[in-house]
């Protein structure tokens, strides 16, 4: 955290990237007011918290606002953005300004350093980056290896905010043509891909509605009284997927899909348009220590409803 003094007492407040999932402090110390208020904007949306001062200290946890500023309607094209916070007596005020990453990062994690991407030529794929702007989604032209991801800092809590000149991204191409082809946010908030081998699909038909009396007759003239037909039935579609071979670092990357709550398919690979929203199946991943492993999962496709009478 950063830390500065002025009229209003001591403040210590978010670094120059924060994550809104974790914890996001700020909190004001020596301070001789019996109230602040913090002033949380994106300079479309603003969220003003009142909080009380205890013993001359005031601590404001803003993470909730700071989500409240994310469209998750448009997440996908909306990853970071920069966030104004004002806090003010009524008579003495601060203000600065963070980066916002829609995203959280855990202990002994570390953020936007070097890595590789599989990039899989044949669809429609970009490559994340992140900058001194924040989130950029490029699409990579051919004969590229690599690009170079300014970044404001290296993140990570082995070095306290070690300063990263750079950081490169390496492109790892693929050509293969077939599969299912999803993206996701990751816990990072980067945006990733992957072309999975298709497994076994099971579909799990559930009775809706009500039951109905059809009292039909034949053509001959012949009633059937009091059969009842259902009134809809809808199926419930699982996909098993399956990554194999990949490396520890993809396999860390895979891993992420298990607790994205983005998750798109790619119906259709010649419209880059065509997503659609998927969820991974409730179930256990186990990972074992060889170097090259199958990472496997299952996928909950929409339920399917066809007819209703």
């Amino acid at each position: 955290m950063r830390t500065v003094s002025n009229s209003l007492g001591t403040i210590a407040y978010p670094d120059a990237i924060c994550f809104a999932f974790n914890p996001t402090y700020v909190k004001v110390t020596n301070c001789g007011a019996a109230s602040l208020t913090f002033t949380v904007s994106d300079g479309t949306r603003t969220f003003p918290l009142s909080v009380m001062c205890y013993y001359g200290t005031c601590t404001a946890n803003i993470a909730r606002a700071v989500q409240l500023l994310f469209n998750t309607y448009n997440i996908i094209n909306e990853r970071s953005k920069n966030v104004s916070v004002d806090v003010t007596d009524g008579s003495h005020s601060f203000s600065f300004t963070t980066t916002a990453v829609w995203g959280y990062i855990a202990p002994g994690e570390r953020f936007n350093g070097d890595r590789t991407v599989r990039l899989f030529t044949q669809w429609p794929q970009k490559v994340s980056v992140f900058g001194s702007t924040g989130f950029t989604d490029q699409t990579p032209t051919s004969g590229v290896n690599g690009f170079n991801a300014y970044s404001v800092w290296d993140y990570t809590f082995d070095y306290t905010f070690q300063t990263a000149s750079s950081a490169t991204v390496t492109l790892k191409r693929d050509c293969k043509e077939e599969g299912v082809f999803l993206r996701w946010i990751d816990r990072h908030g980067f945006l990733q891909y992957w072309l999975f081998d298709k497994g076994v699909k099971e579909t799990k038909n559930q009775k809706g509605g009500n039951e109905l009396t059809m009292n039909d007759a034949d053509t001959g003239g012949t009633g059937y009284r009091s059969v009842k037909r259902q009134q809809y039935l809808h199926s419930e579609v699982q996909l098993a997927l399956c990554a194999a071979n990949v490396t520890e670092e993809e396999y860390t990357m895979l891993e992420s899909i298990l607790t994205s709550p983005v998750i798109d398919l790619l119906y259709n690979k010649n419209n880059a348009d065509s997503w659609g929203p998927v969820c991974v199946a409730k179930g256990t991943n186990k990972r074992t220590t060889e170097v090259l492993q199958d990472f496997e999962f299952e996928i909950e496709l929409p339920n399917v409803n066809a007819q209703s009478l």
